[in-house]
């Protein structure tokens, strides 16, 4: 028998090294700094042409910090927290600054959220970070000047996954908030069920145990009834696998009569794909700022 007839597949019909592949970025690119520069310098450019408060913390631990980039000229205004990349081991908010150079002057309030990358924190921990900055965001409102009833949140990659878990947090039950306390949510390049995960080698450095993995994949915890729009996709270049996760969210959260809509940015990488956030004539840019309403 051929070698590869009696491979093992270990998750739909990837063998290890298939699924492994499919979620090694480095696989296909193995510099990955460039990217992280075009970020970073676009940042810096951002910072010097909109006004920020940095490093306002929302917790006790000292990665639980924000960059907020206030509206300008508007009061009540709304707000988008945003949730970075990095495979939850990497990345900070110091290279998701550059969007608040184009909706800034459209009278939107930009925040980035920080917190503590695995393996220092654990995925679970991230997750609560995030909706606890959600939650402070809420809850700090007539301090900063933006609408309590205008929050939503976007994040990229791990970032799409975080989104993703606090678009479905019970807002009440947890926090003793409003269940509607995000009026829209976008997602891209995310993970949302996190048994391909799980069986990847990524999980070499999560050590999620099989509750782990199931507690914190979102499409398993979508609420009965919930009127957040979502708009969730990918990058055209990403994996199947990139593909395939937020097709399934999309599908299972519209099973759920929900409303949302799917977008597939053309034309660009997983590492690409977040530069879409900042860029004024990009489809996904003008899709957030109609659900925004500005």
């Amino acid at each position: 028998m051929p070698q590869d007839s009696i491979k093992d597949k270990i998750f739909l019909d990837y063998t290890q090294e298939e699924l492994d592949w499919q979620y090694d970025h480095s696989k296909r690119f193995p510099d990955t700094s460039i990217f992280q520069k075009e970020r970073g310098d676009a940042s810096v450019a951002a910072q010097k042409k909109v006004k920020g408060l940095l490093n306002v913390p929302y917790g006790d631990d000292k990665r639980e910090v924000l960059d907020i980039f206030p509206a300008e000229n508007t009061e009540k205004a709304p707000v988008i927290v945003f949730m970075h990349g990095g495979a939850w081991t990497r990345g900070s908010k110091e290279g998701y600054s550059f969007p608040a150079a184009e909706f800034v002057p459209r009278g939107v309030t930009w925040v980035a959220t920080e917190f503590t990358n695995v393996p220092q924190g654990t995925l679970s921990n991230q997750v609560r970070q995030n909706r606890d900055a959600v939650a402070w965001v809420y809850n700090n409102a007539d301090a900063y000047d933006w609408d309590r009833d205008r929050i939503y949140i976007a994040g990229h990659s791990s970032g799409g996954h975080m989104c993703a878990m606090s678009l479905v947090t019970d807002w009440k039950q947890l926090y003793g908030l409003p269940s509607d306390l995000i009026k829209g949510a976008v997602a891209i390049s995310g993970m949302y069920d996190l048994e391909a995960v799980y069986l990847s080698y990524r999980n070499t450095y999560l050590n999620l145990s099989q509750n782990d993995w199931r507690e914190n994949s979102p499409i398993f915890h979508i609420p009965v009834v919930c009127d957040t729009p979502l708009l969730i996709g990918c990058a055209e270049n990403d994996t199947k696998e990139f593909h395939r996760q937020p097709e399934e969210f999309f599908k299972a959260w519209q099973s759920a009569g929900h409303s949302g809509e799917f977008i597939e940015l053309m034309d660009r990488h997983h590492f690409t794909g977040s530069m879409c956030f900042g860029e004024a004539k990009h489809p996904l840019f003008n899709k957030i700022c109609e659900m925004i309403g500005v």
